[in-house]
């Protein structure tokens, strides 16, 4: 486990782009259980599976003052997917010409929508091996106070997407211990490697539960990651 633990810390030092992940189980489907954004400038990621019972994935933020928060909003790279057009929006109390939504807003606050380009960008994430199609990537203006980031299906189909914020990476030594369920969650959430079957497409408001089951990394696919690391940083140099 040591050495696996010291691969990922060499692996990071190595590799641009990395966001501290975490994982939704359904949850966060209102703003009132928004999942809470610690710090909107540090690089993380959370990943939900778009359901009929929780179309809407919700994030809070709050900021001090007037800000400038990064935001990307990604598909993973799975071939039902390739006509997968989520949204994200940005809701706060000074958007001055709010849309309609299929969901419920705060009172007294609007919802600022970023549509995917019309080109899509592949982002190949070298930790965990796997590819996203980035729907929307852009710096936006967010007044001070508490605010949220959404995201959703406009034509309710459901689906996978992950929502990512802020620039600056900030792994600490404890986080490692973290690192094995990372790589197997992010993993089979892309549905690479071993893991359950899953449902050749993606429905409009009728799924079945897909197990909880991660997929066990190797030891072999750390090695890979390392060494592909220790390439780009040669090549680099």
């Amino acid at each position: 486990m040591r050495l696996i633990v010291s691969l990922i810390v060499l692996v990071f030092a190595f590799t641009a782009q990395a966001h501290k992940p975490y994982f939704s189980s359904g949850e966060y489907g209102t703003a009132d259980q928004a999942w809470s954004i610690q710090d909107p400038n540090i690089s993380t990621v959370l990943y939900h599976k778009v359901t009929c019972e929780q179309p809407v994935l919700w994030l809070r933020y709050e900021v001090d003052e007037p800000s400038e928060i990064f935001i990307q909003l990604g598909v993973p790279l799975i071939d039902r997917l390739a006509d997968y057009d989520p949204v994200l929006g940005v809701v706060h109390d000074q958007v001055s010409d709010g849309i309609s939504t299929p969901f419920a807003v705060p009172e007294g606050m609007g919802v600022q929508l970023h549509e995917r380009v019309k080109q899509r960008a592949l982002f190949f994430e070298p930790f965990t091996q796997t590819q996203s199609w980035i729907l929307v990537e852009r710096k936006v203006q967010v007044p001070a106070g508490s605010g949220y980031i959404a995201a959703w299906d406009p034509k309710g189909e459901t689906g996978k997407l992950w929502v990512a914020v802020g620039e600056v990476e900030d792994f600490t030594e404890d986080d490692w211990s973290e690192a094995p369920s990372w790589l197997g969650n992010a993993r089979f959430f892309h549905e690479e490697g071993s893991g359950p079957a899953v449902a050749a497409e993606e429905q409009v408001c009728s799924v079945a539960p897909e197990s909880c089951a991660t997929s066990t990394p190797s030891l072999g696919l750390w090695l890979t990651v390392f060494a592909v690391a220790a390439l780009r940083r040669r090549r680099v140099v």
